[in-house]
């Protein structure tokens, strides 16, 4: 018996050193200890049917309490092996409680009985007790697996939620919140390091074309390729950025201008390379604006916008496809912001002003018309038209400033119907004004408001609002001609109108722009037919603009032109010289 637990205590022992450096037990262990707890309650066993014979009344209680116990304890000692268990409760009990159960002696005959009954407590309480803590290791077993789930969950939860607030879904690269979040990261570290980064805003040209009309399944793909190409020419220490639509950002840790241009060269090159879609195969370009830190500007925002207007002005350059922001750029950027805010305030402050350019009738020079055209005098300077229109027209602020020249036209409508009778005021009318559904019935509360015919109100569109919404500029047009104002296309053959366009308008004037009539010795005169032929069939008239010269105004009569518009007949008129121009050229009319 010694020798037996001697050897059990050194194997526990040798079992707990292993575990302490990180041994898994295995099942060969559990079944070399199960080996020595049977076989000591063997030797239990053994010891108690031999000698009990030689037991005197007081050992034989103590024996059978001994192994009693020894059962009891083992029901949870033992539990983590339900055989085991089981088995030494009985190897202790039982054929010692059913030897003394089979004496003829009533006191040993009672301990027997005790004995039995008891084992059999034991056995049921040992069964219980190993599917109890087998449970409880299959829950903890459960517990674990469940945590480690749950951490995962949270890792791939917490990415996504990241990928979400950081990446574009797309392409995967950057937004522009996580862009602009790095961007500030790098320049802190430019300060620190007095060193320089660039912005590089990427605009690719000719995506617009895929999009509407291969479809936009297909332009994703486009988009996600360029990416992928974007990103192979730029290096881990570089941020990327799709800014949004088929515009990319490119944040470069230095403002060597020679890396930067090597670069903006690899970019143009990669991304024009043809790509294989879904059997179409597609070709784009993009444009590049670089802006440096801190040559340009400290501020990241401002930087975006510089290289930005720097990427679009070089738009319209055909001799490379990328550009630095600089000086004339940024002259020109004040410049724009300056007009812009002004703009805000010109009506308030009464420095627009109409003249009114003549329009006279071919065959006798009767005036018959003036065309409407802005001016703003902004402190003592006139800024050109085509400096401003366009910024108002992007500031949305040509709605308020065209109803300001609709309302002085129709005074002047007014006031020259009363003096001569039959002459009409044209006025330019934006396409950003059609955009106002409400553009028609402000139209008609003005001719009702000033007491006005509504033929005399002409109104001259480009040929640029046939590239918008068709429907509703048709639906608005008509409108403004149910109430008799007619409708002119301004500088005919220089845009986007067609034929078929011009008949469901069916427009009341065309106006043959400049370009044409410079030319009339060369193919102007061939086009100038060409609409006059049409004219005739479509019922509209005809305006010739730009005539400047008596053999111009002599070719274009012969050929059939309605009305001609030219320095030859008169520069455009401040308001108060309108009068006296109407009076001159009705008297030259009765001589």
């Amino acid at each position: 018996m010694n020798l037996l637990l001697l050897f059990r205590l050194a194997d526990s022992i040798i079992w707990a050193r292993k575990v302490r450096q990180g041994y898994q037990g295995q099942r060969k262990d559990l079944r070399r200890f199960s080996a020595g707890a049977l076989t000591t309650a063997l030797l239990w066993c053994f010891y108690c049917l031999y000698f009990y014979r030689y037991f005197e009344q007081s050992e034989l209680t103590t024996s059978i309490i001994i192994v009693s116990a020894m059962a009891g304890g083992a029901v949870n000692i033992l539990s983590g092996d339900k055989f085991t268990s089981v088995i030494y409760s009985m190897l202790l009990l039982l054929p010692f409680s059913i030897l003394l159960l089979l004496s003829p002696e009533y006191f040993q005959t009672l301990l027997g009985g005790l004995g039995l009954f008891f084992s059999m407590v034991m056995i049921v309480s040992a069964i219980k007790s190993a599917d109890f803590t087998l449970k409880s290791i299959e829950l903890r077993h459960q517990n674990k697996l469940l945590l480690e789930n749950m951490e995962d969950q949270v890792i791939a939860r917490t990415k996504q939620i990241y990928d979400l607030s950081n990446l574009d879904v797309l392409t995967r690269l950057f937004n522009r919140t996580a862009f602009l979040s790095h961007v500030r990261e790098i320049k802190q570290n430019s300060i620190k390091l007095n060193k320089g980064l660039s912005i590089l805003f990427v605009d690719l040209d000719g995506f617009k074309r895929v999009n509407d009309s291969i479809g936009h399944s297909v332009g994703d793909e486009v988009l996600l390729l360029t990416a992928q190409r974007i990103k192979a020419c730029c290096t881990e220490a570089m941020i990327l950025c799709r800014w949004g639509g088929d515009e990319f950002l490119i944040c470069v840790p230095s403002n060597d201008t020679e890396l930067l241009v090597l670069l903006s060269g690899q970019l143009v090159e990669g991304i024009s390379n043809t790509m294989d879609i879904r059997g179409h195969r597609i070709r784009i370009s993009a444009t590049i604006g670089i802006a440096l830190f801190p040559d340009h500007s400290r501020d990241e925002q401002e930087l975006i916008q510089l290289a930005d207007m720097a990427m679009y002005n070089q738009k319209s350059s055909i001799s490379q496809r990328w550009a630095f922001f600089d000086d004339h750029l940024a002259s020109r950027m004040k410049r724009e912001i300056f007009l812009r805010n002004r703009l805000d305030t010109a009506i308030e402050n009464a420095e627009f002003r109409l003249v009114f350019h003549p329009i006279v009738r071919a065959s006798d020079t009767a005036v018959v018309a003036f065309e409407a055209l802005l001016r703003w005098q902004l402190d003592g300077e006139n800024i050109a038209p085509d400096e401003f229109i366009c910024l108002a027209e992007q500031t949305g602020k040509i709605r308020q400033i065209g109803y300001w020249v609709l309302h002085n036209a129709c005074m002047e409508i007014k006031t020259l119907t009363e003096l001569y009778g039959e002459i009409s005021v044209c006025v330019n009318v934006s396409v950003v004004q059609f955009q106002d559904l409400s553009f028609a019935v402000t139209v008609e509360d003005m001719i009702q408001h000033y007491g006005i015919e509504a033929r005399f109100l002409h109104i001259e569109i480009t040929e640029s609002v046939f590239s918008g919404d068709k429907d509703n500029l048709f639906f608005i047009i008509k409108h403004l001609q149910s109430l008799g104002i007619k409708v002119s296309i301004d500088d005919f053959g220089t845009g986007y109108s067609s034929l078929s366009a011009m008949q469901d308008l069916n427009v009341n004037i065309v106006k043959i722009d400049k370009s044409f009539i410079d030319k009339l010795d060369l193919n102007g005169m061939s086009i100038v037919s060409a609409v006059m032929s049409i004219s005739a069939n479509m019922g509209y008239k005809v305006v010739a603009e730009g005539v400047e010269t008596a053999e111009q105004a002599e070719k274009l009569t012969k050929a059939g032109v309605h009305f001609l518009q030219g320095y030859l007949y008169e520069r455009p008129l401040e308001l108060h010289q309108v009068n006296s121009f109407i009076q001159k050229n009705r008297e030259q009319l009765v001589h």
